[in-house]
């Protein structure tokens, strides 16, 4: 029997501004392609709930979540330059927020095995008293500090697959040693963080895992990044729980990136991120969708994501290969293994 959930409210779709490229678009593309498949009848859907006002202060301070509260009170606004909002945006992200603690918590206690939560607006960019690059309340990273308020769990990773690094999450959750996080990211981009010696500092130090990717890696590339630094990587570290900010932008087809996946590649990191759970931390992990602006990668990118979750070997990819040659990134493994002493 499958134990594989997922969770989603309708309110998601209300945070929307069409045009843009975060719009609701694209998590209607995800849904319908996701009934298309069948593969929901063999998934769990979780009841999802807003947070409350405490679960988000272990991120922001109540000043800027009262902030975004009264922007939101409007029709129509604007968080920062990229971050809009709606008469529904607060309700969309406290119930995003609250929803990915509920799918953690569901797995935790052995409700579920795994699972995916499919919310808008994403999460990783945003930072303790203000909003960035689509980005309302870091999702993740309030996830993993309230999973560590669990005696079952002492440590957490978060690989971020996002093609932007994750600066939100990384300055939410940089000074909890307790919390690794490890970003594959196109570099320099936006928005301008994550470079190699981003490391971590004093307690900290190696907590912290970029690597800062030119444009056009692809399927090579990251199966050599996975194999030779981020596996060994978590296998020293050894978490308990296992979070996937699942943006599906480094697709080589997205419009907003330059990177050179495949959703094939995509299908093959989330069977080397399952694979590794179940190996170090009892098969606990957590998908959670950040960005992807190609509506057919990102589709088939999350029901990718769900097979592997589900155990199932299939992978679907319409799009096929990049049409761009691949950089040689031997020197940046052979650099990322200096600094992080991986042998």
């Amino acid at each position: 029997m499958n134990n594989t959930a997922v969770i989603y409210d309708p309110i998601f779709l209300k945070h929307n501004h069409p045009g843009h490229p975060e719009s609701a678009s694209r998590l209607e593309s995800i849904l319908k392609k996701l009934t298309e498949s069948g593969l929901t009848d063999n998934l769990i859907q979780l009841k999802p709930r807003p947070a409350i006002l405490e679960e988000i202060k272990f991120c922001h301070t109540e000043d800027y979540v009262e902030r975004v509260r009264n922007v939101c009170k409007s029709e129509k606004g604007f968080l920062d330059p990229d971050t809009y909002t709606t008469g529904y945006s607060y309700d969309a992200a406290i119930m995003a927020v609250g929803s990915l603690i509920e799918l953690t918590n569901s797995i935790i206690n052995g409700q579920v095995k795994n699972g995916f939560a499919l919310l808008r607006p994403p999460g990783h960019h945003a930072l303790k008293d203000r909003a960035m690059g689509f980005c309302i309340f870091g999702n993740v990273a309030i996830a993993a500090k309230s999973a560590l308020k669990n005696n079952e769990i002492k440590k957490v990773a978060i690989v971020d697959i996002d093609v932007h690094h994750g600066n939100g999450t990384q300055a939410l959750v940089k000074d909890n040693q307790n919390i690794m996080y490890i970003s594959t990211h196109q570099f320099p981009f936006y928005p301008g963080t994550g470079s190699i010696t981003e490391i971590g500092n004093g307690v900290t130090a190696g907590t912290l895992l970029n690597v800062p990717l030119i444009p056009g890696v692809g399927d090579d590339g990251f199966r050599n990044i996975y194999n030779e630094i981020i596996v060994p990587s978590l296998e020293r570290y050894a978490p308990n729980l296992i979070f996937v900010s699942a943006g599906y932008d480094a697709h080589w087809d997205d419009p907003l990136a330059s990177m050179g996946l495949t959703l094939t590649g995509y299908s093959w990191i989330s069977k080397e991120l399952v694979k590794i759970s179940d190996k170090l931390c009892d098969s606990k992990i957590v998908f959670a969708l950040e960005g992807g602006y190609n509506l057919e990668a990102l589709s088939y990118g999350v029901i990718n994501s769900l097979n592997a979750l589900a155990g199932l070997d299939e992978t679907i990819d319409p799009l096929g290969r990049s049409p761009y040659e691949e950089p040689d990134i031997t020197g940046l493994i052979g650099e990322l293994k200096k600094i992080h002493q991986i042998t």
